[in-house]
């Protein structure tokens, strides 16, 4: 529900905080620590000391402050967040650039690497093409981030002649390229080039005939 500040009412339905029943921050950390006791994020709940057994959900608070230098004498700003992930320190450290991020900007978690690593938007890319990923789908190999591209070539070759990924087993590969069997033909005439002579160039396939007529 949203209050109006200074009177202590709805601003939906302007009836007073008393008729809306609402509850205190403790009752609310009892009710999430009773969703949460039994399930995969129980460490996120701590038993109250002399209470009835139950659990109550642990806020995590962290107070981030940030030099700003931009006057004579510098000053702090201070941000407060409601809730961190367990184990963050009171500067977080961007896992690429080693920059403290500043506390009014945005921070990039990565699911599975853990909330011990974060990055500027920024600097969350492709570990091969440094694609931005901050808004997209990604992939996480070898302990980094990957697009969705890259990821799939670590696991499948790509066609040379397409530029599609290769997903049948049979297919032909030269001099560390792969094409799909219907794409390994001559670049110039499209000649099947399975099991007949060619030149390579780049990832250019020709037949002798063709590789002779541009030498010419």
């Amino acid at each position: 529900m949203c209050l109006v500040a200074h009177r202590k009412i709805c601003k939906a339905c302007r009836c007073s905080q008393e008729e809306h029943s609402l509850s205190s921050e403790l009752e609310d950390d009892r009710r999430i620590g009773r969703l949460l006791a039994d399930s995969q994020y129980s460490s996120l709940t701590a038993r109250l000391k002399g209470g009835d057994g139950g659990r109550v959900y642990k806020r995590n608070r962290m107070i981030v402050t940030n030099p700003n230098i931009s006057g004579k004498d510098p000053t702090f700003d201070t941000v407060t967040y409601e809730w961190a992930p367990p184990g963050l320190a009171q500067k977080l450290r961007c896992e690429t650039c080693k920059q403290t991020v500043p506390g009014d900007c945005p921070v990039v978690f990565a699911a599975r690497a853990g909330y011990a690593r974060q990055w500027h938007p920024a600097c969350f890319v492709c570990c091969r093409c440094a694609e931005p990923l901050a808004d997209l789908i990604y992939f996480w190999k070898g302990g980094a981030p990957w697009c969705g591209r890259h990821y799939c070539e670590s696991l499948r070759p790509r066609c040379a002649g397409c530029d599609e990924i290769i997903f049948s087993e049979d297919y032909q590969q030269v001099e560390g390229l792969a094409w799909h069997k219907k794409h390994f033909a001559c670049l110039e005439c499209e000649m099947p080039l399975m099991g007949k002579p060619f030149t390579l160039a780049n990832t250019s396939l020709l037949c002798t005939i063709c590789s002779q007529s541009k030498r010419l």
